[in-house]
């Protein structure tokens, strides 16, 4: 996939899907970050590739499992409950192999157009999120927020204008195959990042070189 955010640089970006796992690896201009989807455990993997370390997180209290592992193909709802609207243009197209449905969706603060297909599992997200001392990410956009309550729906490309422009995503390429279950979990030694644990250390120690009693 390509990834152009409002005003930003365009960034590649791979998504490898396998029964309720999705990983993410996005190149940047500071580097590379990869996460991993688990829909089972309702949590995601964030890799720290410069310190061998990984990080653990929850989907969060509005993101169950069961939101991502949708039962069939189920068209949007004409409104969702952050007032966003799809509508379904009734345009088709073929995109990398996959017939997608156009639809037009309003947010309160984006309106564009997203192309989706029913034949490629459900959509988690891209990571949004900064890794330990790093800068953090923007929130998610309000069409991936109002797309990953839908069942069985992946965006093959997307064009969504806001206040500070127009964000890109499309899909460039799709290869089956098989995917080894390794892609899934941090790499052998690599050691678990506990950033509460840390800061009880630091806390616990009269707090971090430098820092006042």
């Amino acid at each position: 996939m390509t990834l152009t955010p409002a005003g930003g640089k365009t960034m590649p970006m791979n998504f490898s899907m396998k029964e309720g796992f999705m990983r993410e690896d996005i190149q940047t201009e500071r580097g590379s970050t990869s996460i991993i989807f688990d829909s089972k455990a309702s949590q995601m993997i964030i890799l720290i590739p410069q310190m061998q370390k990984y990080m653990v997180q929850p989907f969060g209290q509005q993101a169950p499992a069961a939101q991502y592992q949708g039962s069939g193909p189920a068209a949007p709802s004409s409104a969702s409950k952050n007032n966003s609207s799809f509508t379904d243009t009734g345009v088709k197209e073929n995109i990398q192999g996959y017939m997608c449905e156009k639809y037009h969706v309003t947010t309160e603060r984006e309106s564009g157009d997203i192309w989706m297909t029913d034949q490629l599992g459900n959509f988690m997200g891209f990571f949004h999120g900064g890794g330990p001392g790093g800068r953090g990410s923007p929130p998610p956009a309000e069409w991936e927020s109002a797309l990953k309550g839908r069942a069985a729906f992946f965006p093959m490309r997307v064009v969504m204008t806001g206040p500070k422009g127009t964000t890109k995503m499309e899909v460039t390429a799709i290869e089956k195959g098989s995917v080894p279950d390794s892609l899934f979990a941090p790499p052998e030694g690599w050691q678990k990042f506990d950033m509460g644990g840390m800061m009880g250390g630091m806390m616990g120690g009269g707090g971090y070189p430098g820092s006042r009693p």
